[in-house]
Protein backbone atom coordinates (compact mmCIF):
# COMPACT_ATOMS: atom_id res chain seq x y z
CA UNK A 1 0.00 0.00 0.00
CA UNK A 2 2.71 2.13 1.01
CA UNK A 3 4.11 1.71 -2.71
CA UNK A 4 0.99 2.64 -4.10
CA UNK A 5 1.03 5.61 -2.52
CA UNK A 6 4.23 6.78 -3.10
CA UNK A 7 3.35 6.72 -6.88
CA UNK A 8 -0.74 8.35 -6.57
CA UNK A 9 0.65 10.85 -4.28
CA UNK A 10 2.89 12.46 -7.18
CA UNK A 11 3.30 10.42 -10.42
CA UNK A 12 -1.11 10.94 -10.56
CA UNK A 13 0.22 14.75 -10.78
CA UNK A 14 1.71 14.73 -13.98
CA UNK A 15 -1.60 13.66 -15.80
CA UNK A 16 -3.34 16.89 -15.87
CA UNK A 17 -2.85 20.95 -15.73
CA UNK A 18 -3.67 24.45 -16.90
CA UNK A 19 -2.29 28.32 -17.12
CA UNK A 20 -0.50 29.22 -13.84
CA UNK A 21 1.13 32.50 -12.69
CA UNK A 22 4.40 33.37 -10.90
CA UNK A 23 7.56 35.16 -11.20
CA UNK A 24 10.88 33.68 -11.64
CA UNK A 25 11.16 29.69 -11.36
CA UNK A 26 9.30 27.60 -14.43
CA UNK A 27 8.52 24.81 -13.10
CA UNK A 28 6.64 21.80 -15.48
CA UNK A 29 4.09 21.52 -13.01
CA UNK A 30 2.72 22.99 -9.53
CA UNK A 31 1.32 20.24 -7.27
CA UNK A 32 0.11 20.42 -4.00
CA UNK A 33 -0.92 17.38 -2.14
CA UNK A 34 -3.78 16.97 0.95
CA UNK A 35 -3.99 14.46 3.51
CA UNK A 36 -6.61 13.84 5.46
CA UNK A 37 -6.48 13.62 9.24
CA UNK A 38 -10.36 14.10 9.61
CA UNK A 39 -11.46 11.65 12.58
CA UNK A 40 -13.05 8.77 9.89
CA UNK A 41 -8.95 8.12 9.65
CA UNK A 42 -7.27 5.59 11.80
CA UNK A 43 -3.59 6.42 13.03
CA UNK A 44 -2.47 3.12 10.42
CA UNK A 45 -3.84 5.40 7.75
CA UNK A 46 -2.72 8.80 8.70
CA UNK A 47 0.86 7.31 9.23
CA UNK A 48 0.25 5.42 5.23
CA UNK A 49 -0.39 8.66 4.22
CA UNK A 50 2.67 10.46 4.92
CA UNK A 51 5.06 7.76 4.38
CA UNK A 52 3.45 7.40 0.87
CA UNK A 53 4.11 11.11 0.79
CA UNK A 54 8.11 10.37 1.79
CA UNK A 55 8.74 7.45 -0.59
CA UNK A 56 6.99 9.50 -3.32
CA UNK A 57 9.20 12.35 -2.99
CA UNK A 58 12.39 10.31 -2.57
CA UNK A 59 11.91 7.78 -5.19
CA UNK A 60 14.57 7.64 -7.66
CA UNK A 61 11.99 6.61 -10.70
CA UNK A 62 9.66 9.77 -9.55
CA UNK A 63 12.82 12.04 -9.72
CA UNK A 64 14.11 10.51 -12.76
CA UNK A 65 11.00 10.72 -14.61
CA UNK A 66 10.46 14.82 -13.65
CA UNK A 67 14.20 15.24 -14.36
CA UNK A 68 12.94 14.54 -18.22
CA UNK A 69 10.58 17.18 -18.29
CA UNK A 70 10.88 20.50 -20.30
CA UNK A 71 12.14 22.34 -17.32
CA UNK A 72 13.21 19.38 -15.09
CA UNK A 73 11.42 20.71 -12.01
CA UNK A 74 8.23 20.52 -10.47
CA UNK A 75 6.88 22.68 -7.70
CA UNK A 76 5.72 20.90 -4.72
CA UNK A 77 3.29 21.74 -1.60
CA UNK A 78 1.59 19.31 1.20
CA UNK A 79 -0.78 19.79 3.68
CA UNK A 80 -3.24 18.16 6.01
CA UNK A 81 -6.60 18.75 6.11
CA UNK A 82 -10.24 17.94 8.38
CA UNK A 83 -12.39 21.03 9.09
CA UNK A 84 -11.32 23.87 9.66
CA UNK A 85 -7.62 23.83 9.73
CA UNK A 86 -4.51 23.14 7.29
CA UNK A 87 -1.76 22.92 8.47
CA UNK A 88 1.21 22.89 5.92
CA UNK A 89 3.97 19.69 5.94
CA UNK A 90 5.90 20.83 3.31
CA UNK A 91 5.90 24.62 2.17
CA UNK A 92 6.49 25.36 -1.91
CA UNK A 93 9.64 23.76 -2.88
CA UNK A 94 11.29 22.74 -6.24
CA UNK A 95 11.81 19.29 -6.38
CA UNK A 96 14.56 18.50 -9.76
CA UNK A 97 16.84 16.64 -7.99
CA UNK A 98 17.45 13.94 -5.22
CA UNK A 99 19.12 16.44 -3.35
CA UNK A 100 15.83 18.45 -3.65
CA UNK A 101 13.34 15.85 -2.54
CA UNK A 102 15.77 14.74 0.33
CA UNK A 103 15.02 18.55 1.37
CA UNK A 104 11.29 18.70 1.26
CA UNK A 105 11.02 15.37 2.55
CA UNK A 106 12.98 16.17 5.80
CA UNK A 107 10.80 19.51 6.00
CA UNK A 108 7.51 16.98 5.83
CA UNK A 109 9.11 14.61 7.99
CA UNK A 110 9.56 17.61 10.44
CA UNK A 111 6.58 19.27 10.25
CA UNK A 112 4.30 16.11 10.85
CA UNK A 113 6.77 14.97 14.29
CA UNK A 114 5.44 18.44 15.55
CA UNK A 115 2.04 17.96 15.59
CA UNK A 116 2.00 13.66 15.63
CA UNK A 117 1.97 13.90 19.33
CA UNK A 118 -1.15 15.93 19.76
CA UNK A 119 -4.39 15.30 19.38
CA UNK A 120 -5.02 15.52 15.81
CA UNK A 121 -8.62 15.58 15.63
CA UNK A 122 -9.28 18.94 18.46
CA UNK A 123 -6.36 20.43 16.35
CA UNK A 124 -8.07 19.44 12.83
CA UNK A 125 -11.75 18.93 13.60
CA UNK A 126 -13.68 15.89 13.27
CA UNK A 127 -15.40 16.21 10.24
CA UNK A 128 -14.45 16.13 6.05
CA UNK A 129 -14.67 19.26 4.70
CA UNK A 130 -13.29 17.51 1.45
CA UNK A 131 -14.73 21.39 0.04
CA UNK A 132 -12.29 23.13 2.41
CA UNK A 133 -9.54 20.79 1.03
CA UNK A 134 -10.24 21.94 -2.31
CA UNK A 135 -9.94 25.26 -1.64
CA UNK A 136 -7.33 25.78 0.22
CA UNK A 137 -5.13 23.48 -2.28
CA UNK A 138 -6.71 25.94 -5.21
CA UNK A 139 -5.17 28.96 -2.83
CA UNK A 140 -2.05 27.32 -2.40
CA UNK A 141 -1.68 27.13 -6.13
CA UNK A 142 -2.42 30.77 -6.96
CA UNK A 143 -0.25 31.54 -4.40
CA UNK A 144 2.80 29.91 -5.83
CA UNK A 145 6.04 31.19 -6.67
CA UNK A 146 6.89 29.25 -9.59
CA UNK A 147 5.50 30.11 -12.94
CA UNK A 148 3.64 26.96 -14.63
CA UNK A 149 1.01 25.71 -17.05
CA UNK A 150 -0.05 23.05 -14.82
CA UNK A 151 -1.52 23.27 -11.75
CA UNK A 152 -2.23 20.10 -9.58
CA UNK A 153 -4.44 19.06 -6.43
CA UNK A 154 -4.23 16.17 -5.18
CA UNK A 155 -6.52 15.32 -2.55
CA UNK A 156 -6.88 11.85 -0.30
CA UNK A 157 -9.46 11.11 1.75
CA UNK A 158 -11.76 8.12 2.88
CA UNK A 159 -14.99 9.89 3.33
CA UNK A 160 -17.40 12.33 1.97
CA UNK A 161 -17.79 15.98 2.51
CA UNK A 162 -19.97 15.96 5.76
CA UNK A 163 -19.39 19.99 6.60
CA UNK A 164 -22.06 22.22 4.73
CA UNK A 165 -21.17 22.45 1.06
CA UNK A 166 -21.02 19.55 -1.49
CA UNK A 167 -17.54 19.12 -2.99
CA UNK A 168 -18.18 19.65 -6.01
CA UNK A 169 -18.90 23.07 -5.68
CA UNK A 170 -15.25 23.94 -4.69
CA UNK A 171 -14.34 21.59 -7.37
CA UNK A 172 -15.90 23.22 -9.69
CA UNK A 173 -14.59 26.93 -8.61
CA UNK A 174 -10.82 24.87 -9.23
CA UNK A 175 -11.67 24.05 -12.49
CA UNK A 176 -12.70 27.15 -13.24
CA UNK A 177 -9.50 28.67 -12.37
CA UNK A 178 -7.58 25.86 -14.37
CA UNK A 179 -6.70 23.60 -12.04
CA UNK A 180 -6.98 19.61 -12.49
CA UNK A 181 -7.93 18.13 -9.36
CA UNK A 182 -7.15 14.17 -8.96
CA UNK A 183 -8.34 11.86 -6.25
CA UNK A 184 -7.19 9.30 -4.06
CA UNK A 185 -10.17 6.98 -2.21
CA UNK A 186 -8.16 5.18 0.83
CA UNK A 187 -9.86 1.63 1.70
CA UNK A 188 -11.90 -0.81 -0.15
CA UNK A 189 -15.33 0.84 -0.01
CA UNK A 190 -16.19 1.59 -3.65
CA UNK A 191 -18.99 3.67 -2.40
CA UNK A 192 -16.38 6.39 -1.20
CA UNK A 193 -14.28 5.45 -4.99
CA UNK A 194 -17.56 6.93 -7.05
CA UNK A 195 -18.31 9.55 -5.16
CA UNK A 196 -14.39 10.50 -5.06
CA UNK A 197 -14.65 10.83 -9.09
CA UNK A 198 -17.92 12.24 -9.01
CA UNK A 199 -17.89 14.74 -6.73
CA UNK A 200 -14.12 15.13 -6.18
CA UNK A 201 -12.13 15.25 -9.19
CA UNK A 202 -11.88 17.55 -12.10
CA UNK A 203 -10.13 19.42 -14.78
CA UNK A 204 -8.58 17.87 -18.07
CA UNK A 205 -7.42 14.07 -17.88
CA UNK A 206 -8.70 14.10 -13.93
CA UNK A 207 -8.75 10.59 -12.46
CA UNK A 208 -9.64 9.09 -9.14
CA UNK A 209 -7.71 5.90 -7.64
CA UNK A 210 -8.99 3.59 -4.97
CA UNK A 211 -6.09 2.11 -3.15
CA UNK A 212 -6.79 -1.37 -2.36
CA UNK A 213 -5.13 -3.00 -5.02
CA UNK A 214 -1.37 -1.72 -4.56
CA UNK A 215 0.48 -4.22 -7.42
CA UNK A 216 -1.79 -3.57 -9.83
CA UNK A 217 -2.36 0.16 -9.14
CA UNK A 218 1.43 0.92 -9.13
CA UNK A 219 1.86 -0.88 -12.28
CA UNK A 220 -0.74 1.13 -13.92
CA UNK A 221 0.28 4.58 -12.53
CA UNK A 222 4.12 4.02 -13.26
CA UNK A 223 2.98 3.48 -16.91
CA UNK A 224 1.04 6.44 -17.12
CA UNK A 225 3.54 8.50 -15.51
CA UNK A 226 6.32 7.79 -17.81
CA UNK A 227 4.38 7.83 -20.55
CA UNK A 228 2.61 11.10 -19.85
CA UNK A 229 6.49 12.74 -19.67
CA UNK A 230 6.93 11.25 -23.22
CA UNK A 231 3.83 13.37 -24.16
CA UNK A 232 4.58 16.58 -22.69
CA UNK A 233 8.23 16.62 -23.80
CA UNK A 234 6.70 15.83 -27.30
CA UNK A 235 4.54 18.84 -26.94
CA UNK A 236 6.98 21.31 -25.52
CA UNK A 237 8.93 20.19 -29.25
CA UNK A 238 6.21 20.26 -31.40
CA UNK A 239 5.29 23.67 -29.63
CA UNK A 240 9.27 25.46 -30.28
CA UNK A 241 8.95 24.53 -34.07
Amino acid sequence: MRRLLAFIVVGCAVLAGRVGFADGIRTDANIVTGLDLSSSIEAPEALLQVDGIVMAIRSPQIVAAIQQGQHGRIGFALFVWADGNHPVLAAWRVIGSPEDAAAVSTEAAKQLRAIRGSDIVVRLGALTDLSGAIDYGAGMLQAAPFATERRIINIIGNGVDNVGEHAGSARDRAVAQGITINGVALGRDRTIYRYFKREVIGGPHAFAFAASDPEHLVEVLARKFTTEIVSSRARALQASR
